[in-house]
């Protein structure tokens, strides 16, 4: 279905093809619309203004719709269109281009979003007998904001059970020697980062901002949890999913021959709509 609020027009999509189930084989589904929903997305776009803001809702991503290539053709057009998506239980921006199959005349924007119920509910209870199921990204689970003005649109991660200013893990050691700095890595996983995020990072209050680069790697935390799981003594709780490379984590090398003394390493990211965070960790430089 669709409709329009405000000065935005939304597109409610079902994109979960169900293949059914034989007496051997459980049900399985695909991704995909089928004849009939491109022809009601045709149609209605036909009376949307070329300048409106489209955004489309989805539950399986949209790289994975059979029928994309078609879809893609219906709104690149466009200036103005945003897709989300849900599924994977992780969270990602992806930017879409000929690459991907979209011609517009620029990158098409899909947010695949957190999850209230992160890793479904998977992994050992906080405080509040509640698990903690850290999704397979490393990012707590949550909701987003999405916040429109016009055909322009921003995009907020909310952490459950946790501070608003709660937007990432720095992982550094505890403790090293001034000369091993120079070849100490800090990775910081932004949990709702994307290619378009600045990520910085500045050891003591005075110090230069060193930039920070996306790297692909599994969440060093989650890592450990499964680690854990797989320990004679696993933590309670049911199991999380298997570990993924991590979309939105960052690193730089610290500063070569650091004091000696208890420092603050300091980091602030600007996310792709001009929103800034920072947060900071402890590190012991002998």
């Amino acid at each position: 279905y669709a409709f329009d609020y405000g000065p935005v027009h939304f597109l409610v999509l079902d994109d979960v093809i169900w293949t059914g189930a034989t007496a051997s084989r459980p049900g399985s589904y695909r991704g995909g619309l089928g004849r009939d929903q491109l022809e009601f997305i045709r149609q209605d776009l036909a009376h949307v203004p070329r300048n409106q803001l489209v955004v489309l809702l989805m539950h399986i991503p949209i790289l994975e719709i059979e029928e994309r290539e078609e879809l893609f053709r219906l709104l690149e057009d466009r200036p103005h269109t945003l897709s989300i998506s849900a599924h994977t239980h992780i969270q990602r921006h992806l930017f879409l281009g000929p690459e991907q199959g979209w011609r517009g005349r620029k990158p098409h924007h899909h947010f695949n979003s957190v999850t209230v119920c992160g890793s479904w509910w998977t992994g050992a209870p906080d405080e509040r007998g509640i698990p903690h199921t850290t999704m397979r990204d490393g990012a707590p689970n949550g909701y987003s904001i999405v916040t429109f003005s016009g055909n322009r649109y921003t995009i907020e991660f909310c952490p459950a059970r946790r501070p608003a200013s709660h937007q990432m893990n720095i992982y550094a050691p505890e403790s090293i020697t001034s000369a091993e700095s120079g070849q100490t890595p800090v990775l910081v996983n932004v949990f709702a980062g994307s290619e378009r995020s600045k990520v910085e990072m500045r050891l003591g209050e005075k110090g230069n901002w060193i930039p920070m680069q996306r790297v692909d790697i599994e969440d060093p935390d989650y890592a450990r949890l499964k680690e854990m799981e797989r320990s004679d003594t696993p933590p309670p709780g049911r199991k999380l999913p298997e570990i993924i490379k991590s979309p939105h984590i960052w690193q730089a090398t610290l500063p070569p021959n650091a004091p000696a003394g208890t420092h603050v390493i300091h980091v602030r990211t600007t996310d792709m709509f001009g929103k800034t965070y920072q947060d900071c960790r402890v590190i012991r430089i002998r």
